[in-house]
């Protein structure tokens, strides 16, 4: 049996094994630890990027609920609308609020907007409609630990460009900011980045090296749209039963009464104003729909049937669209109001207007609100004028029983813009009903406009009585108008030129009808309700 020697050699290897293992756990134990700093550090950054855009669509929504507020039936909810924030012209900026536990910070500013006749975005209210909203929202968080970017998403002077000027269009070839992960670039240690690169409002004016609200901190941005839902969109009838008609020989077309008055272009895709013409649409809900006319739009029903001349459907045929028509009733801004004293005045009514009468009122009025008149029945013709000639004069007029007879009408003359609210039945000549705002030529369906009010309805959800609108024979040179009244049954007979739209319970037209619907009305009318339109986020 032989015996192991030890010798100095076999020590010296024992040392430099646990000299290694020393080592290389020094430098495991050091990667370790700074892996797991910065995976903190990360993880931190994204959880704050990801509340950042919770926080600016948190605040958007709060705006969104302020603007609701304009069309609740609450009067207290009406009047509370803007209260606390900032006003400045017709810019409205929210106070900062602090949303959550995790010190969220989200601030909102709203303009009001719309879009002219040739699609370009502007400030300020549509003088011709309902008001639009911009709504530009920001969420800031702030960001735990040290101030170091993790990810490795440092600038670095490599020849590349890490932001874009105010106004370029290069913004798909510019370098994020750092090397790493993008997602991490509105990183503000110091300052506000966006601020000095963009200015405060993005605008790229007032620029300057503002040192950061929350340091460290990371803002996200967004912009939104708000649209009035109005009775009207691009739909020349609506129906929530039934539809028949027109003519044989009739059409349904469009146009864009902001682009010039009418003219058939339909079949003529070189003319310039083609784009509009073809939005003479029928829709209706889950009943049949006959076809006479050419009908150059989309006909859809909610599960329903369209019958006749399908081959004149020059748009699609869809059977499957829903379709809802809710019953409608007075607006609350409007019967809050007292309406004006009766009288035989120039600027007052009677309480029902049985002998012919011109109304001149004794104040314009606004679009927001109109001068309020209300009277019992209209059994005779009523001619509305301006306050002064070429004034705007803003008029309506609830009737709370009925407009009928073969001498009752009404007569719109030019600068003024009527609504009609009415609780009874219409059965009036067409040739009585003449809108000659801004001319007899050339009318402008938005100057007159009808409102039905449903009538109640039973315990069991049954109408107490059936709605009527009958437009008897008569062949004016142009009739213009609209009428929203879900809860009537339409019936039109004789052969006018029709410009405008009808929403109604059924329809129902046998004549020769020349009907275009005016797309300028997609956005006037009755404000229903808001919708957000657009949704994007500034990644600058």
């Amino acid at each position: 049996m032989k015996t192991k020697r030890n010798t100095e050699d076999s020590g010296s290897v024992l040392l430099v094994v646990l000299g290694t293992i020393l080592i290389l756990s020094i430098i495991g134990a050091n990667v370790l630890l700074n892996c797991t700093t910065r995976l903190n550090t990360s993880s931190s950054q994204v959880r704050a990027w990801t509340d950042a855009l919770s926080a600016a669509e948190t605040a958007g929504d709060i705006a969104y609920a302020e603007i609701r507020k304009s069309n609740s039936a609450d009067p207290a909810i009406r009047a509370s609308q803007w209260v606390g924030w900032t006003q400045s012209g017709q810019t409205y900026t929210s106070p900062e609020v602090t949303l959550g536990n995790n010190n969220l910070k989200g601030r909102t500013v709203v303009d009001k907007c719309y879009f002219d006749a040739s699609g370009v975005f502007k400030l300020g209210t549509d003088p011709s409609g309902n008001i639009w909203y911009r709504i530009r929202s920001k969420g800031t968080v702030p960001l735990p630990g040290l101030k170091r970017t993790g990810m490795d998403d440092a600038l670095v002077a490599d020849g590349q460009k890490h932001f874009a000027a105010f106004g370029s269009t290069e913004m798909q070839d510019i370098t994020a900011r750092g090397k790493g992960d993008s997602l991490l670039r509105k990183i503000d240690f110091r300052y506000d980045h966006f601020a000095a690169t963009y200015g405060p409002k993005g605008d790229g004016l007032n620029k300057a090296l503002v040192p950061a609200l929350y340091a460290p901190s990371i803002s996200r941005r967004i912009e939104q749209i708000v649209t009035p839902v109005t009775p009207f969109s691009d739909t020349a009838i609506k129906s929530a039963t039934t539809f028949y008609g027109l003519g044989s020989a009739a059409q349904i077309d469009s146009y864009d009464s902001r682009k010039g008055p009418y003219v058939f272009v339909a079949n003529n895709p070189s003319d310039p104003r083609y784009p509009d013409s073809r939005y003479g649409s029928v829709q209706i809900n889950s009943g049949v729909a006959t076809v006479k006319g050419k009908v150059y739009g989309n006909v859809s029903t909610n599960g329903g049937t369209v019958t006749g001349k399908t081959s004149n459907v020059y748009g699609s045929i869809d059977n499957n669209v829903p379709f809802t028509l809710e019953d409608y009733y007075l607006p609350a801004a409007l019967s809050a109001r007292v309406p004006q004293a009766a009288g035989t005045g120039p600027a007052q009514l009677p309480s029902s207007v049985t002998s012919n009468k011109t109304l001149t009122p004794s104040t314009a009025g606004t679009l927001a609100a109109p001068v309020y008149y209300r009277i019992a029945d209209l059994t005779k013709v009523l001619t509305v004028n301006p306050t002064a000639a070429g004034t705007n004069t803003y008029v309506a007029l609830r009737v709370t029983g009925d407009f009928n007879g073969n001498q009752a009408g009404i007569t719109v003359n030019p600068n003024v813009h009527l609504e009609i609210y009415f609780e009874g039945n219409i059965d009036v000549k067409a040739t009585n009903l003449k809108n000659a705002n801004p001319n007899t030529t050339n009318p402008l369906a938005s100057n007159l406009q009808f409102y039905g009010i449903s009538p109640p309805r039973d315990a069991n959800g049954i109408p107490k009585f059936s709605q009527t609108v009958s437009l008897d024979s008569g062949t004016p040179s142009t009739l213009a108008m609209t009428f929203y009244a879900p809860g009537a049954d339409i019936t039109i007979k004789g052969n006018p030129d029709f410009i405008g739209t009808m929403v109604c319970k059924s329809f129902y037209a046998n004549g020769n009808v020349s009907w275009h619907y005016d797309r300028a009305l997609n956005t006037v009318g009755e404000v229903l309700d808001y919708r957000i339109a657009s949704y994007v986020e500034d990644t600058r």
